[in-house]
């Protein structure tokens, strides 16, 4: 799935006729080379901007000033920007190792960090340099990620190593290794578990998720879920945990205290990124065969609204800005 081919230029597809609402989601649109930014109050995909070949991971900056999109085939990482008219633009493609797909900021959105599926390593990248300026070795086939609170750590998915990779972010050295399930890909830092801080890791072919103590750094629990999970998602308080079936197009809800199972939505076709919304009323998940957001209550469980993005959309990462309001 993940070719090597070289990424194009980008440019504003389309622009919103209408004033935004907010707050905006950023959705790779993997079959159309896009990013599709969605307004989550109004429901609608209010611009289209052209990226990379095959974009999937995104990563949005406090504020959403910026974007930053992962695409595989093109082994680069496009940075969108938002302009002083609101509107938002491609202003620069970076080269990146061969294939990379996962992407995260630390807090302050100083630095970029970029896992590449093929050379087994995570990129550090200046954010203002727009340059990479480090790399660093981890387990085979890095996917998800996950920074902590105090942007001490970095927490990396080893699909084919079935770890998560804990690397110290003052060094840039992996410093342990964690076995969790059979291979790991969506990571979620939550620091507010019932025992203190906890990282989620969804295990795609044992179709599970392991809970692991940062502090001991060793899986705690795991949460039985449906076939190939792909990431988890928290509410702000901890209070309720969500996490995406690709294949069985549902959502798998637990209590986030208790960790009992809440439920199985049936949610949509193929879902694969997932966010809380910044209200903490609902859970966004990116639906790559229906080619839209579908939102979930996160009390009643029910499936509330869909929006329409582009071609098979991923939206893997933090798709929406961390400070959203």
């Amino acid at each position: 799935m993940i070719a090597r081919l070289l990424g194009g230029v980008g440019l504003v597809l389309l622009t919103a006729g209408a004033v935004r609402a907010g707050p905006l989601a950023f959705i790779t649109d993997q079959g159309a080379n896009a990013l599709s930014i969605v307004d989550l109050a109004q429901g609608r995909t209010v611009q289209k901007v052209k990226v990379g070949q095959k974009p999937a991971g995104v990563a949005v900056a406090p504020g959403a000033a910026r974007v930053y999109v992962t695409n595989p085939e093109g082994r680069s990482v496009s940075v969108v920007e938002r302009e002083s008219d609101g509107a938002y633009r491609m202003i620069a493609n970076i080269p990146v190792g061969e294939g990379p797909l996962g992407v995260t900021l630390d807090r302050t959105g100083a630095r970029l960090f970029v896992a590449d599926w093929y050379t087994n390593r995570v990129y550090a990248i200046d954010t203002k340099k727009l340059a990479v300026t480090g790399e660093i070795p981890v387990g085979k086939s890095p996917s998800g990620m996950a920074v902590s609170p105090d942007d001490r750590w970095l927490y990396v998915a080893n699909r084919e190593s079935d770890t998560i990779s804990v690397v110290d972010l003052a060094s840039l050295h992996a410093v342990a290794e964690i076995p969790v399930g059979k291979s790991p890909f969506g990571v979620t830092y939550d620091p507010n578990g019932p025992d203190g801080p906890r990282i989620l890791v969804a295990n795609v072919k044992s179709f599970d998720v392991s809970v692991v103590d940062p502090k001991t750094r060793r899986e705690t629990r795991r949460l039985k879920v449906r076939k190939y999970p792909y990431v988890a998602a928290v509410t702000r308080d901890g209070s309720r945990i969500f996490v995406t079936n690709q294949h069985d197009d549902s959502v798998s809800a637990f209590d986030g205290r208790t960790y009992a199972p809440l439920g199985v939505i049936d949610a949509c076709g193929y879902p694969e990124g997932l966010l809380i919304a910044p209200d903490q009323k609902s859970a966004a998940a990116v639906c790559w065969m229906e080619d839209n957001i579908t939102e979930i209550d996160v009390k009643t469980l029910k499936v509330t609204k869909k929006i329409s993005v582009g071609s098979n959309p991923r939206g893997f990462g933090q798709f929406i800005a961390p400070d959203a309001k």
